[in-house]
């Protein structure tokens, strides 16, 4: 959900951002209708707003998608030092503004505060490391335990950078994604370090590094009806399969094949269609999406409020105000893009020198 794609020619891969953030916002709101109705939402009962998750495992193929594309030929200390500081800048300084806001809503009492906060956990929220709050593990911003997972694979493929491999970076990052998932079993079963590095979602970031991988062989093919079709098979393959996901009881169970592999063959697919037009929404979503993902959790809030005080919603078809409110929440969470990630952008850009991209050969125009 972090990449600077806007110049990499890939503007199917900004919509499907785009498609990723509008996801999980969905799979958020319909929760929050599950949790205040008597009944359970139609929506949410019936597999729809599970398949909401999926814009998570989604962000997660794109970063390793990216990371590779972006970074073919980097490598050496120089290449590493101006990757984690390009992500550490793209990560932190917008999601501290975000996280100061729920804290002070928090304090103030505009935000419920279900248990007390601790300096460490407080501190640890804002480094996005995995903290004990009392409840659980996520931090101040609850969706902030997908960044922490994002840097993590970030230095870990910093590490690949910095050991001067031009290519074959996937490769290392799974080799030692796999030698810290065996070390972790000599840590303590409960502590948090043990669960993090065994999670199984850090799969899709290989999965999308993978993917990035297989385009670059694609695009040997010369024919673009050849190649477009091929996007098209694997787009309708990935969509068709996290179709099948609303059947399942519990796809979060395993949510690296459920979810990670058909995104993958998503991811794949639109990387394949490199130029090729996008919808012009999907694309405006896909440039706003780290802000709708980091800020729909304050409309969250208000909708819970709502909820709570006008009874009467949670009588109408959950489907309509699930949608209604979540499509609000969208365009407004966009709109913070303008208004704070983009000047801030802006004003840290000039701290380091660009990234001089490979761009892999053209492909459908």
């Amino acid at each position: 959900m972090l990449e600077e794609v806007r110049d990499r020619r890939l503007p199917t891969i900004q919509a499907l951002r785009g498609v990723a953030a509008s996801l999980v916002v969905f799979f958020h709101f319909a929760g929050l209708f599950k949790q205040g109705s008597t009944s359970q939402s139609g929506a949410y009962s019936g597999g729809l707003g599970n398949l909401g998750a999926c814009g998570v495992d989604i962000f997660f193929v794109i970063s390793g998608f990216i990371m590779v594309y972006t970074t073919r030929k980097k490598g050496g200390v120089n290449d590493a030092l101006i990757f984690i500081t390009r992500r550490a800048l793209r990560i932190y300084p917008l999601y501290w503004i975000w996280t100061s806001m729920i804290l002070l809503m928090r304090v103030a009492g505009i935000a419920q505060r279900i248990h007390r906060y601790s300096a460490s956990y407080i501190l640890n929220s804002y480094l996005l490391i995995p903290s004990f709050n009392g409840v659980d593990y996520q931090p101040l911003l609850p969706q902030g335990w997908t960044l922490t997972f994002e840097m993590l694979f970030y230095l870990v493929f910093c590490l690949a950078i910095l050991a001067g491999l031009r290519s074959g970076k996937i490769m290392f990052a799974s080799i030692v994604f796999a030698v810290l998932a065996l070390l972790s079993g000599l840590l303590s079963p409960a502590g948090v370090t043990r669960q993090l590095l065994r999670q199984t979602i850090i799969l899709e970031f290989l999965f999308g590094g993978l993917s990035a991988e297989i385009l670059f062989r694609l695009s040997k093919i010369s024919d673009p009806r050849t190649r477009r079709n091929i996007a098209m098979l694997l787009m309708s393959a990935g969509a068709a399969a996290l179709s099948c996901t609303i059947a399942l009881r519990d796809p979060l169970s395993m949510r690296f094949a459920f979810y990670g592999i058909p995104a993958s063959f998503l991811v794949l697919g639109a990387g394949i269609l490199g130029e090729a037009s996008a919808p012009r929404l999907l694309v405006y979503l896909g440039n706003s999406s780290y802000s709708i993902y980091l800020t729909h959790v304050f409309f969250a809030l208000g909708y819970h409020t709502a909820l709570k005080h006008f009874p009467i919603l949670l009588r109408l078809p959950a489907g309509s105000v699930i949608v209604m409110a979540a499509t609000v929440t969208i365009a407004l969470a966009s709109l913070t893009y303008y208004v704070v990630e983009r000047p801030l952008t802006k004003f840290l850009s000039f701290k380091i020198p660009p990234i001089k991209t490979e761009i892999v050969p053209q492909f459908v125009s």
